[in-house]
């Protein structure tokens, strides 16, 4: 009877860490990016894993392959690295609107709780389109692979009550 027991929750435990395993699977590794274009603005969210891009930026074959233009230093303070990848960031990221390049006026970092991306790079530029046909965006190979969303806000004002339509 004892060993019945200690065998059930033998068979739970490895059920458990089975299931555990599959879930923790299906975390999305890859670095993603939102592109939100408003009025006048463009603002570019990408989430990263921050160990897996600095060392990506301190890689003798990825600067000999030309993914980078330029190796990172392995001595620099906290505050060393974290320009160094945002001129590396805002160098490589490339932005047209309507076939005009637009150049990112801000880059700011904020840390992440995503067990896989714990980076948040934030890229802000101004247009002065009225109308948007087109957008490009190019991301530098240091980031791996980009899964990209891309968003354009309509904005209304509700009164109350009342319903919003809005067409795609």
């Amino acid at each position: 009877m004892y060993f019945l027991k200690k065998l059930k929750w033998l068979m739970l435990a490895c059920i458990l860490t089975s299931m555990s395993a599959q879930v923790s699977a299906h975390v999305l590794k890859n670095t993603t990016a939102q592109v939100i274009l408003r009025d006048g603005q463009v603002e570019v969210k990408v989430l990263t894993n921050a160990e897996h891009l600095i060392s990506t930026l301190q890689s003798e074959q990825a600067w000999l392959m030309g993914d980078i233009d330029k190796l990172m230093p392995t001595n620099l303070s906290a505050e060393q690295q974290e320009e160094f990848v945002k001129n590396a960031l805002k160098q490589k990221t490339s932005l047209r609107v309507n076939q005009q390049v637009i150049v990112f006026e801000r880059v700011a970092f904020t840390t992440s709780s995503n067990e896989a991306h714990d980076l948040e790079i934030v890229f802000q530029a101004k247009h002065t389109f009225t109308t948007v046909d087109e957008l490009a965006i190019s991301f530098p190979k240091s980031l791996g692979a980009v899964h990209a969303s891309f968003v354009k806000p309509q904005y209304k004002l509700l009164g109350a009550g009342d319903t919003a339509k809005i067409k795609f």
